[in-house]
């Protein structure tokens, strides 16, 4: 049998929490589409077997959803792509776009002053939290893409704190939440990606108060932006 076989951008964390949830997501978004798959883990990447008539179509679509690797050779300078925070220390921020990328400090100086895990944490920022990027002119650093930084200032100068959530689904930070008692307190949770999300607290909601009270029942990282209008 002839088939696609297509690798996604989108991080792994638990693996059967991604599968699952990736199995789930297809199943509504492909249900009236010609066409078969099958989800598998290797070499830690979500890969998608695709068969039927509509293989390509869901190929495109799945690559604008959960991205699509980048090869280091065909990346070119001025360009937004897709990627992920891989790792944020002190120091440092590595993106991940199909290979590893460092963030220039002239990119973090845009955000305002400290080290590179002062203007994380500021920001909210965790690993496996989606992002849009751009080649530094000599292609051996990235900067964020302007849409990206503007993103950061516009969620910084609203009136509300929001939680970053990473390896949980938006359903199971959703049950946290009302377990604890918090459904009241926030307006809502975004999906980021397949097993990131958002919180979005109001404006009398002490984010990293949430985040201290349903941490215990989450397998995530989390991080908060608080806004500062307030």
């Amino acid at each position: 049998m002839i088939f696609m076989k297509i690798e996604l951008l989108q991080p792994v964390g638990s693996e059967d929490i991604s599968i699952r949830s990736l199995k789930a997501y297809l199943e509504t978004e492909l249900k009236d589409l010609e066409v078969d798959f099958e989800v598998k883990i290797q070499k830690n990447h979500l890969t998608v077997s695709l068969t039927g008539e509509d293989e390509e179509l869901c190929a495109n679509f799945l690559y604008k959803q959960f991205g699509q690797l980048l090869a280091k050779k065909d990346a070119i300078s001025g360009t937004d792509y897709k990627g992920y925070i891989q790792k944020i220390e002190p120091d440092k921020i590595i993106l991940y776009a199909g290979f590893e990328i460092e963030l220039a400090l002239s990119s973090l100086s845009e955000l305002g002053v400290g080290n590179a895990g002062q203007i994380a944490a500021r920001f909210g920022m965790i690993p496996n939290l989606p992002v849009t990027f751009q080649m530094s002119p000599d292609l051996k650093t990235a900067v964020f893409s302007k849409e990206q930084i503007d993103q950061w200032w516009a969620w910084k100068k609203t009136s509300t704190d929001r939680i970053f959530v990473n390896s949980a689904t938006r359903s199971q930070v959703k049950a946290a939440l009302q377990k604890k008692g918090h459904g009241r307190d926030v307006y809502g949770v975004e999906k980021l990606g397949l097993t990131e999300c958002v919180i979005i607290c109001k404006e009398n909601t002490d984010g990293p108060g949430i985040v201290a009270s349903i941490g215990k029942l989450l397998p995530s990282q989390m991080g908060v932006l608080i806004g500062t209008k307030k």
